[in-house]
């Protein structure tokens, strides 16, 4: 077993090399290859995150912006109905078959952990609420040019993703929302 591992890793390191050396070398009737582009940074990955705690590190209150994203505050104004446009972009995200009544019902608050606590509801399978990923990957990469998370934030998916890179695995970064930005900059 060593021996084929030892074989596979050789096998492996041939072919880099002779990629590495036709990249290098001018292609007929072109120029060279151009180097491949510096590593980009990706939270949690090749930089620091910023965002350990998925969701309820990036929704505060942004007195800075103008802006409370703080899932409590949406969830009130969510309580009282949401507008004609913020309904469209939920119902291309939710499943046909399920009827949306144009405001999110009553939940318990402060929340707890977000968004273990709101799989509760919008697991993947479920009938009464549009599944959460589906959801969620739709509102924040969908529409870049207007959508802040792309636009303002440089949206990642490693914001909400978190790799054990010790096993390979994901998970959502979870916890209890904030307060305000101050307590959010404390813990940096």
């Amino acid at each position: 077993m060593a021996r084929f591992a030892t074989y596979l890793i050789a096998a492996a390191a041939a072919i880099i090399a002779i990629g590495a050396a036709v990249a290098q070398e001018p292609h007929p009737g072109g120029p060279m290859m151009p180097p491949p582009p510096p590593p980009r940074s990706i939270p949690g990955i090749t930089t620091p995150d910023q965002f350990p705690r998925g969701c309820v590190d990036c929704h505060v209150d942004r007195p800075d912006l103008q802006m409370d994203v703080r899932l409590s505050t949406l969830m009130r104004q969510w309580q009282q109905g949401v507008s004609a446009e913020m309904l469209e972009r939920v119902r291309v995200f939710s499943p046909a078959s399920l009827t949306l009544a144009g405001r999110h019902p009553e939940v318990e608050m402060p929340f707890g952990r977000v968004p273990d606590d709101c799989l509760e509801c919008h697991g993947r399978d479920s009938t009464s609420a549009p599944p959460f990923a589906t959801l969620l990957h739709g509102l924040h990469l969908a529409g870049s040019e207007s959508n802040h998370f792309v636009a303002m934030f440089q949206g990642e998916c490693t914001h909400c993703h978190k790799l054990d890179a010790s096993s390979g695995s994901w998970s959502l970064g979870s916890g209890a929302e904030r307060e305000d930005l101050q307590e959010l900059s404390a813990e940096r």
